[in-house]
């Protein structure tokens, strides 16, 4: 009986052994076939759609229904975990995982252990450049794991590309071994190379990673040693939470050859010394002065209590003054214990007064006058010691005897213009092989600029192959100035998409995508669809907190279209974007269009006399601005499309300025 029993178990496993064979093999042919249906597919939108791989939409048409969400520039996760599970996992990296996630903090830990000869999957990679902070666990057998080293590896380049924070744990190891000074590390190391599975190039790339991360100033668990894994979570949690409050500024994902401008600029910042320290970065526009000043002031924040980030100061000023920027200045230092300034010269004599003693990291954007630099930093002890100033320009004479170091930045050479062309044009790090022809003609066209790069790629990136070489003629047909070439884009939209990125370009720049939604009318303009759009084309930008964004070659080009629109119609403008002008309009009997859109500061008082009131009787309010008959000579305003009463301010009431109120004003017809 006993062997009948032990056949029929022989048999039923054999059964199942049979059955998983045969599931095995069927999976891998589905999985072959999935795969080779999914090359098919692609290879069927290469060639009958559109570079990217996209639906086959021709820029003429309306925005690609299939997607309506308004994405913004943002983060994944806000800690990336990297651990050796064998070491850690079931200790300090759940501890930390659990603590991490009971705050409420976004935490990427991955539960797999790669298997030997596999690569870092893409995801993996996308979790860390998606991450605010990298946490890598230091533990004995970190070194040993391919998969860890390979992942430091990437922590690190994120660091230099896009000011990612590491926060290292020193767990059971010292900060000299991880460095490769002494001990396991060093043997982990050697045996890496001896196995020569990995090329030269790698190795050198594991050692300067793990040399930088032990360089870094983290947790050290070896000098911890009464203090419990949960308690020390704990530690870690608080100084996450506050490291999350700073201001990070958000930058692009694409960014290409900018490693070794990073290093340099570093490097002239000292940061490893206790000295105020100014650096100028100049060169032409859309060459990529902000995004590069952007990552090195996110690099040196964590060293930071007092920062602060004035963008297009160029434009602010003129605008509203520099008196305006150094309110800014002043507000982000001082936060609400600062008395209101009205000229310039109380406003350089407060940030002297006031900011003297305070370690502070500012970046000045696009400056162009030596007023705006006299009156934002007008010597260097204005600042406490061990401050670091950075100062974006076009204008290299500016720089002169105002700051320690300055670093010209060029256009890109060939192989990374065309490794940016590439990355908007078709997803990848190279173009098709079908494509290399005309996109050598693109990146020709575009000279190197990142900008021009950017908008060509991703306006051909909607176009369908038979149509690039059109596209491509009228780039080349444009004037060699930046605004001509983008202006093809703009040539390219249909009448809505024209209609939205010029009232964005006049108006709506850093306002709240979500509420400047509603200044357009759903049937007539489908806004999020075309902001989607216009987004996808790269002319704007949605930023951090989903503020509307622009570069200021393209808000130049939707102003400058804006007034010869006017002119060629013998008309008033429909989008004025300065205060003055507006006011003036309101004061005459001028307004003739149909519409104005009217930009106001808070901290100027507006009022009209008797005489001029029957502007006011002509126009009625829409969403934002309520005129009261009683008293016509007092125009109550509201926050644009809000409908919060207690934010409504009176034009008579002095106001603290915070940012220009743009409102609607339509007149009857």
């Amino acid at each position: 009986m006993r062997e009948y029993l032990w056949f029929a178990c022989g048999v039923t496993v054999s059964a199942i052994l049979f059955a998983a064979l045969l599931f095995n093999d069927f999976w891998k042919r589905s999985a072959g076939r999935l795969a080779s249906e999914d090359r098919a597919d692609k290879d069927a939108a290469v060639h009958n759609g559109t570079a990217a791989g996209g639906p086959a939409l021709d820029t003429d048409t309306a925005p690609d229904k299939k997607r309506t969400a308004i994405s913004s520039s943002g983060y994944d996760y806000e800690v990336f975990l990297s651990f050796r599970g064998t070491d850690t996992r079931a200790g300090i990296t759940n501890f930390l995982y659990t603590s991490l996630v009971d705050a409420g903090i976004r935490t990427y830990r991955d539960d797999k252990d790669l298997p030997c000869g596999q690569e870092v999957g893409p995801e993996l990679l996308k979790a860390i450049r998606q991450s605010k902070i990298s946490i890598p666990i230091f533990s004995k057998g970190y070194a040993s794991s391919r998969w860890c080293l390979e992942e430091l590896a990437y922590i690190v380049e994120c660091k230099k590309t896009r000011g990612q924070i590491i926060m290292p744990i020193f767990y059971d190891v010292m900060p000299l071994e991880v460095r490769l000074r002494t001990g396991v590390y060093v043997d982990a190391l050697s045996l890496h190379e001896t196995k020569k599975r990995y090329s030269d190039e790698t190795i050198r790339e594991w050692k300067a990673a793990l040399e930088e991360a032990g360089n870094i100033k983290g947790y050290d668990l070896q000098s911890m040693r009464n203090r419990g894994e949960g308690e020390f979570a704990k530690q870690v949690v608080q100084d996450v939470l506050v490291a999350l409050k700073k201001p990070y500024l958000v930058v692009s994902d694409c960014l290409v050859g900018i490693d070794h401008h990073v290093g340099e600029i570093m490097q002239m910042m000292g940061t490893q010394i206790q000295e105020t320290r100014i650096v100028g970065i100049y060169g032409m526009g859309g060459v990529g002065k902000t995004t590069l000043a952007k990552l090195i002031y996110n690099q040196l924040l964590p060293d930071f209590e007092n920062c602060c980030f004035l963008s297009n100061i160029r434009e602010t000023s003129e605008l509203y003054g520099v008196e305006w920027v150094q309110n800014q200045l002043l507000s982000a230092v001082l936060k609400p214990k600062w008395p209101i300034i009205e000229n310039s010269n109380e406003g350089s004599r407060m940030i002297k007064e006031r900011l003297s003693s305070k370690k502070v990291l500012l970046l000045l954007d696009d400056v162009d006058s030596e007023i705006q630099l006299n009156a934002l930093m007008g010597k260097r002890d204005w600042f406490g010691e061990g401050s670091k100033l950075i100062i974006t320009t076009r204008n290299r004479d500016l720089l002169n005897h105002k700051v320690d170091y300055t670093h010209d930045l060029t256009c890109m050479n060939l192989n990374q213009s065309m490794q940016l062309f590439s990355r908007h044009a078709f997803r990848r790090e190279s173009p098709l092989d079908e494509y290399v022809t005309l996109s050598k003609k693109a990146v020709d066209i575009a000279g190197g600029l990142p900008l021009a790069l950017e908008v060509i790629g991703s306006l051909l990136s909607r176009t369908n192959k038979e149509r690039w070489d059109d596209k491509l003629e009228a780039f080349r047909r444009a004037p060699r100035e930046v605004q001509s070439k983008l202006k093809v884009s703009y040539d390219a939209l249909d009448d809505r998409q024209k209609h939205i990125f010029l009232d964005i370009g006049c108006l709506f720049i850093g306002w709240d995508v979500d509420t400047v939604i509603h200044a357009w009318d759903e049937d007539k303009y489908s806004p999020r669809e075309t902001i989607e759009f216009l987004q996808h084309l790269s002319l704007i930008k949605i930023e951090k907190d989903k503020k509307l964004g622009m570069h200021d070659h393209l808000r130049d080009l939707a102003r400058e279209i804006t007034r010869q629109e006017c002119k060629r119609r013998d008309a008033k403008q429909r989008r004025v974007w300065d205060h003055k002008e507006a006011f003036e309009l309101l004061q005459t009997r001028k307004v003739k269009c149909r519409y104005h859109l009217f930009p106001f500061r808070e901290d100027k008082l507006y009022a009209l006399s008797p005489a001029l009131t029957h502007n006011l009787y002509d126009m009625i309010a829409v969403k934002t601005v309520k005129i009261h008959k009683p008293r016509i000579h007092v125009a109550s305003i509201s926050f644009p499309f809000c409908t919060d009463k207690r934010k409504s301010r009176s034009y008579l009431s002095q106001v603290r300025p915070s940012e220009a109120i743009p409102f609607f004003v339509r007149r009857l017809l």
